[in-house]
Formats: structure tokens, C-alpha cells, sequence
């Protein structure tokens, strides 16, 4: 190795330690605004999320009776009996797909993902973790709330396929070893028939670290972070306003799922679901 080359790699193993340092403390400071963010948020927004599913439920099921009524019996069924698209199949051979317990999220591993031999996180828990980051209700602002949203409608998407892979890229980890996913698109300086150099190899990682440090920093509850401690200095609770927006919005909730039941109940002739 000239001596260029050498100064070169000494360089960037300098930048990728600094990036790494940034990164674990950026990792840090999340867990520990997580970890508060779920104490006193946590049960508000578990309470609203399956208030959110039931009323869509509820719903789903009033259009049906009411749809039946109109279009009768036998129409109904051919419109149920109609195919429809396949869904793709698991990856991982595991039980009903649901809700871990909230402090589960923080068991999840986090470190930067050029690690090699990382366990394969289990899916529920990633899935915790990432509803918890792009929860709408967390996001102050408009535009970071339709952000969250498109967020949150792929990793839905994703835990309800079983899709691993698609959330661990959303979370921004490295696959496994073993773990069969497309392949990725290549940067241009690599080549594909020559073995790196440890310059090359260098930068790859430190282009790793930056990445998942942009995308940590972007996230909503980041955001959130940097306005609890602004409020803070303003001598407001900004947790505690929000956890009072999200009482009224669960209360809202119940008046429309208890709505709802009333509406089925009424259209069954005032019999029991």
C-alpha cells in the first residue's frame, strides 16, 4: 500500500469511528425518549390503536348488513365468493401475527448494522418498535403526519405479509445471513468480479453508518424529542399536553365504536351480534 492509500485509509477509519460514536449516541438518546414516549403515552396510544381497528371493523360490518338489505342474500354471496389477490406468504413459520407486550420493543437490537451474525429479530417486536417511531399521533406537524401515515401503511403492510425483511429495511437493519431478499442495487464504484479493498471496504461501512444515521435523525418521534426539550424550556409539559389530546381523542373513539354497535344492533332487529 503507497503512501496515499495508507493516509487515505487511516482518514476514513477516523470518519467511520466518529460516525459510529454519533450513531450509538443518537441510538442511546432514542431508547431512552422511547422509553419515556411509552411510559406515559404508551397505554393512550395501544388504547387508540384497537379503538381505530374495531371502529374500522364495526364499520365494515354495518356497510355489509346494510348492503345485504340492499342487494340481497344471494348477490352478497357471489360478491363474497369473488377472488381475490393472493397474499403473499410468510417467511417465517410463527403464530397469528399480534401485539407484544409495549416494553418488548426496547429488547429489539439496534447497534450499527455492519455488525455481522446478528439473531433475526422477532417480527412483533420490530413491528412495536417501528409503530411506536412512525405513530401518527406522535408527528407536530402537518407534513410530518402524512409522512408518518405513509409509513405506517407500509409497515402495516409488511407485518400483515409477515414481510421481515421489508420491516428490517424500514428499521434500518442489515439482513442476516440466510435471509433470501432481492438484490440490492449495487453503488457504482463497486465492482462486481474484484475484491474490495479495505479502503473500499471502509467506506462501505461508514456509507452504512451515515445512512442509518439519516435515518434515525428524520424520524418523527426524534422531532419530538427536540420539542419536548424546547418545551421544556419554556417551562411546558409537552408530553402531558399530548397525552390529554389523546384522552379526547380516545374518548371520541368509544362514542363512535359504541355508535357503531348501536347501529348493528339496531339493524339485527335489536338481537346480540
Amino acid at each position: 500500500m503507497n503512501r496515499r492509500a495508507s493516509q487515505d485509509l487511516r482518514a476514513a477509519n477516523l470518519e467511520l469511528q466518529s460516525a459510529e460514536a454519533e450513531l450509538t449516541e443518537l441510538n442511546q438518546q432514542l431508547r431512552s425518549f422511547e422509553a419515556t414516549v411509552d411510559a406515559r403515552l404508551g397505554s393512550l396510544l395501544d388504547q387508540l390503536s384497537e379503538l381505530n381497528a374495531e371502529t374500522t371493523s364495526l364499520d365494515a360490518q354495518l356497510r355489509h348488513i346494510r348492503e345485504e338489505r340492499l342487494f340481497g342474500t344471494d348477490l352478497m354471496r357471489y360478491l363474497d365468493g369473488a377472488p381475490r389477490p393472493a397474499r403473499p406468504p410468510n417467511l417465517t413459520d410463527r403464530p397469528p401475527l399480534g401485539l407484544d407486550d409495549r416494553n418488548s420493543i426496547h429488547r429489539t437490537v439496534d447497534s450499527p448494522p455492519t455488525l455481522p451474525d446478528r439473531n433475526i429479530p422477532d417480527i412483533k417486536m420490530l413491528y412495536r418498535k417501528l409503530a411506536r417511531r412512525y405513530h401518527p399521533d406522535l408527528a407536530r406537524s402537518d407534513a410530518d403526519r402524512v409522512a408518518s401515515n405513509e409509513q405506517m401503511t407500509e409497515i402495516n403492510r409488511a407485518y400483515n405479509a409477515g414481510d421481515l425483511p421489508v420491516l428490517m429495511r424500514l428499521a434500518g437493519m442489515t439482513i442476516p445471513y440466510g435471509v433470501e431478499i432481492p438484490k440490492l442495487t449495487l453503488h457504482p464504484g463497486i465492482r462486481l468480479n474484484e475484491p474490495l479493498t479495505e479502503l473500499e471496504q471502509t467506506e462501505r461501512k461508514l456509507r452504512a453508518v451515515r445512512q442509518r444515521i439519516t435515518l434515525l435523525s428524520s424520524l418523527p418521534i426524534v422531532k419530538l424529542s427536540l420539542e419536548v426539550k424546547l418545551a421544556r424550556h419554556q417551562g411546558r409539559d409537552l408530553l402531558r399536553e399530548m397525552s390529554a389530546d389523546l384522552q379526547h381523542k380516545v374518548r371520541r373513539k368509544i362514542a363512535e365504536r359504541d355508535y357503531l354497535r348501536s347501529q348493528i344492533n339496531t339493524s339485527m332487529g335489536g338481537k346480540d351480534e
